[in-house]
């Protein structure tokens, strides 16, 4: 069944649209979060490269995630995208998902420092397109992503660095996805809704 997307958003259709310029807001996405010690083997691994390469920011570790997909910025959050989110994310279907990032390196345009592997790509990227599609038949935009790279961004600096492969892979195994609402600006995550991976 064909839907129009509703009146959601910011834009001039009416859709949520990734405003990198707002230095305030709501953010709305889907994601995994890492239990706290692969948190805390995170940041060190973050604490760790910022030394060595004198960088000025510090880990974000009480934010520490995998996006899964998008689904919009709002000056408010509106209370019919959370509807239809939920609805979305009541869609999926996925076992538990087997992690991995063994690779540290820099996204330049988003001057971001990330973990990044293979391990788990594949499912999550299944994950990502269910809910994209989800989205779509709820009435949002669908932000399905042909380029989706899963990784968990450590911290944000200006300075170049290089890619670097860990001596510690950094795994777990995801047992649910969560709804997460973003308060820009003031690096706050909510939890709005979580779902197992049953399989």
């Amino acid at each position: 069944m064909n839907q129009m997307p509703l009146d959601f958003g910011d834009d001039k259709n009416g859709r949520g649209r990734w405003n990198e310029s707002y230095a305030s807001g709501h953010r709305l996405f889907f994601a995994l979060c890492p239990p706290d010690a692969i948190e805390q083997q995170a940041a060190a691994i973050a604490d760790d490269y910022r030394r060595a390469f004198s960088l000025s920011a510090r880990p974000r570790l009480t934010t520490l995630h995998v996006s899964i997909i998008w689904v919009g910025d709002y000056p408010k959050l509106p209370e019919d995208v959370v509807f239809a989110a939920r609805q979305a994310g009541a869609t999926v279907e996925s076992a538990p998902i087997a992690m991995t990032f063994d690779r540290i390196m820099r996204f330049p345009q988003a001057r971001a420092l990330v973990l990044c592997g293979e391990g788990g790509r594949k499912p999550l990227t299944r994950v990502h397109v269910q809910l994209g599609v989800g989205m779509h038949n709820a009435g949002l935009r669908h932000n399905i992503s042909r380029d989706f790279t899963p990784h968990m961004t450590l911290l944000y600096d200006r300075k170049a660095m290089p890619p670097t492969t860990l001596d510690t892979p950094v795994s777990w195994t995801a047992s649910e996805f969560l709804l997460i609402h973003s308060v820009l600006g003031k690096a706050e995550h909510r939890i709005i809704d979580r779902w197992p991976l049953l399989g």
